[in-house]
């Protein structure tokens, strides 16, 4: 079930209505932060869930559009010192202990949002509120971006790897229904999908993120039908051999006709010390619009 939040519901920082809060247009390149946080509860992490999160919060900062996965616990220190005007939260579905662990942050205005509940979950995830969600943002003088993030189900035995495969169907679909109607506008699905593309025809080479070839094959063919139902595609990253093995990623579209690139790069953000912040490195969507362009002009 979508749940659609107009402008004038967008949420503040401090939970009261932001509609009216005037921000400037910026340049056309926007950074969208895909990070897998770990902020798990403390016990399931390196009990330092708390801290990680405050040393986090103000590193956020320094991106446009933040997808957060795994926001799990912690979440008032993790947003203390973040200063993006807007934020979507899915909330937590009936019979779940913890939410979906998704956390949107922009510093474009918020003009619409919704999630979906997977309907087939396994294993420890069962737990959590496992979903997808979006937001649709407004970026003056070029239209909209709608961006999209889930976390999908980990693991690999067998019960896993059809609960992973149904929720790539669901996610497939979510995104083509919930496109925005606006069909000049940009689409980013961001996630750590547990999955990614086939290095090979027979899988024969595999993400160290799988156990064995059998577990690729399961999880890359997951990943086409995912990417075929959504009509995204993949973006280029520098770091070409690590990103294709990764299963946090980036898919696209409305980039077509020279309307602009976008190119994702590994981000290094530590703490103190170079103390570890998560067990996942955060990733960044460089979204470059063209200066002028007709096509993203609000009407």
């Amino acid at each position: 079930m979508t749940s659609p939040v107009a402008s004038s519901t967008s949420l503040h920082l401090d939970g009261h209505s932001s509609a009216n809060v005037p921000v400037e247009a910026k340049s056309p390149q926007i950074k969208i932060l895909l990070w897998n946080l770990w902020l798990l509860p403390s016990l399931l992490t390196d009990r330092h869930s708390h801290t990680r999160a405050l040393t986090i919060s103000p590193l956020l900062n320094d991106y446009d559009i933040v997808v957060l996965n795994e926001g799990f616990t912690n979440k008032k220190a993790l947003l203390s010192h973040t200063n993006h005007p807007y934020r979507y939260i899915p909330p937590c579905p009936r019979g779940r202990l913890v939410d979906s662990g998704l956390i949107f942050l922009s510093k474009y205005e918020i003009v619409g949002s919704g999630c979906e509940k997977y309907e087939r979950v396994a294993g420890i995830d069962r737990f959590a509120g496992k979903g997808i969600g979006f937001v649709t943002v407004k970026v003056e003088g070029h239209g909209h971006v709608q961006v999209f993030g889930t976390h999908m189900q980990a693991g690999a035995s067998k019960s896993i790897q059809i609960a992973r495969a149904t929720q790539a169907t669901q996610a497939g679909k979510f995104v083509a229904r919930e496109k925005t109607a606006d069909k000049e506008a940009v689409v980013i699905l961001a996630g750590d999908l547990n999955m990614g593309p086939r290095q090979d025809a027979t899988c024969e080479e595999f993400s160290v993120h799988y156990v064995d070839q059998e577990d690729a094959k399961a999880r890359c063919a997951a990943y086409d039908e995912m990417v075929e139902r959504s009509g995204l595609r993949e973006v280029d990253c520098e770091a070409g051999w690590e990103y294709s093995r990764d299963v946090c990623r980036f898919l696209v579209s409305g980039l077509e006709y020279g309307k602009g690139d976008a190119a994702a790069t590994y981000e290094q953000l530590s703490g103190p010390g170079s103390r570890r912040l998560s067990d996942t490195k955060p990733l960044c969507l460089t979204l470059s619009l063209r200066e002028g362009s007709q096509c993203h002009k609000s009407e």
